[in-house]
This record gives C-alpha cells, sequence and structure tokens, in this order.
C-alpha cells in the first residue's frame, strides 16, 4: 500500500517541487494551499497528488476538513512548509506585517499540528516536519518579523520533540537557507548559495525517509552563520550593521 503525506505550501516553490517529488517516488500526497489553480494544475501533473485548498490561518476550517476525512485516514508524513516573508522598517514598525507574518508562519504551523498529530500513522514511525530558516541563526536588517517568527517555529518544533519523545512520531525541524521561488525572487540583494527548489525537495525526502531530526541545507551557508554565531556577541553586531550598510 503506498504511503501518504500532507504538504503545505505545495502550490509554488519548494512546496511544490517537494510535493512532486514525493509523488514521483509513488507516494500518494495530500497538496495543500491556497490556491486551487494552481494545486488543480499540479494534480494534473501527476495522479498521485490530491489537492487540497485551504488557508493553513483558518483554524476553523482546518478543523473541518480534518474532521471531513474518511475514517482510518492517516498520514505517514506531515511537512508544514507553508510560510511568508515581508520585511519591515525598525522606524517604523509594521504592525500588520507582523500579524500577517506570525499568523501564516506561526499560528498556522501550530494550528496544523494541532489537527494532524492525531492523524499521523502511528505505529509506522511516522515524521512531523516543520520549515523553519536559516535567517534566525543571524541578526539580519529588515528581518524582524521573519526572522523572529522563524526562530519561534524552530523552538515549536525542538519542544514539540521532547513532549513527543515517548512516541514513535519523529519531529524534523527543516532549515533551509535561500531558495529560488518566487518568495525569495522579490528579494532585492545578494542570495549566497542560492538553491534551486528541485534540489531542496530532493534533500528533504532523503532526510525524512532517514529518519532526521533536523535539515539544514545549503551547508556552506549553515556553516558561513554558525560561524558568525560563535563570535563574541558585540562582533557578531558590528559585522551584521556592515552587512546592512553594503
Amino acid at each position: 500500500m503506498a504511503k501518504t503525506c500532507l504538504i503545505t505550501g505545495a502550490s509554488s516553490g519548494m512546496g511544490k517541487t517537494t510535493a512532486l517529488h514525493y509523488a514521483a517516488k509513488g507516494w500518494q500526497v495530500f497538496a495543500v494551499a491556497r490556491s486551487a489553480d494552481k494545486l488543480a494544475e499540479l494534480a494534473a501533473s501527476n495522479s498521485n497528488v490530491k489537492p487540497v485548498s485551504l488557508d493553513v490561518t483558518d483554524s476553523v476550517a482546518l478543523a473541518n476538513w480534518t474532521a471531513g476525512l474518511p475514517a482510518g485516514q492517516k498520514f505517514d508524513a506531515v511537512i508544514l512548509n507553508a510560510g511568508t516573508c515581508e520585511y519591515v522598517e525598525a522606524t517604523d514598525l509594521d504592525l500588520a506585517a507582523f500579524e500577517r507574518t506570525f499568523a501564516v508562519n506561526v499560528q498556522g504551523v501550530v494550528a496544523c499540528t494541532r489537527y494532524l498529530l492525531p492523524l499521523l500513522n502511528k505505529g509506522s514511525h511516522p515524521t512531523l516536519a516543520i520549515v523553519s530558516s536559516m535567517s534566525h541563526f543571524f541578526p539580519f536588517t529588515r528581518a524582524e518579523a521573519y526572522g523572529a517568527s522563524k526562530a519561534a517555529v524552530a523552538y515549536f518544533a525542538e519542544s514539540l520533540r521532547v513532549d513527543l519523545a515517548d512516541t514513535d512520531i519523529n519531529v524534523c525541524l527543516i532549515e533551509p537557507g535561500f531558495i529560488d521561488t518566487p518568495l525569495t525572487r522579490k528579494n532585492d540583494f545578494e542570495m549566497p548559495f542560492l538553491m534551486a527548489p528541485e534540489d531542496a525537495a530532493k534533500r528533504i525526502f532523503k532526510g525524512i525517509s532517514d529518519g532526521k531530526t533536523r535539515l539544514r541545507f545549503p551547508r556552506r551557508l549553515s556553516f558561513v552563520l554558525k560561524t558568525l554565531g560563535l563570535l563574541p556577541y558585540n562582533l557578531r553586531n558590528k559585522i551584521a550593521s556592515k552587512m546592512k550598510q553594503q
């Protein structure tokens, strides 16, 4: 019997390529996103893809959808990938931007976990994968909303793993660097070690298959950011400020 996974944010970018990669491997994929049109195109490209038009920030809709699933529907992997990014100005913080960013990146992840965790196929070592970002490793300019949301969701995943340690559920924290997606194409700055979404999808599939609890890619960017994090606090801040001025 084919394994089943659910992927949020599956209509574009890394979510789309990951959904297609799983489908190509013979998995039945529940592809979740807001855009019904894009999901229909995705499903038309592979019969293993089941489109689910759903907004992860709508907890009532999430509850109703999960409640309406056929009896016995289980998932071997759930990948919470849906995310957004808005940059802000420190001297005039946009509260609405923070609300929108946290609604998707944090509350959406929490709500999906609330309603999908009971549907994991216990006994088969299922995986709940949560996508954060390397952005919270280092203080980047104008990233107060995005970086803080990714730090929050990373902590959520780590704490969740502790509380699920006595189950057979693997909590995998995924922390990618810059991936070439419609979201990152809006950036007006250089993105070092930019990775194709297809390569990211392959790493996610392999990492989850291998039972990894943490995935960071590309490794070169991870090494650079971790090294910067080891510097004395004041020196790290000076480097961050110089990056801002470039």
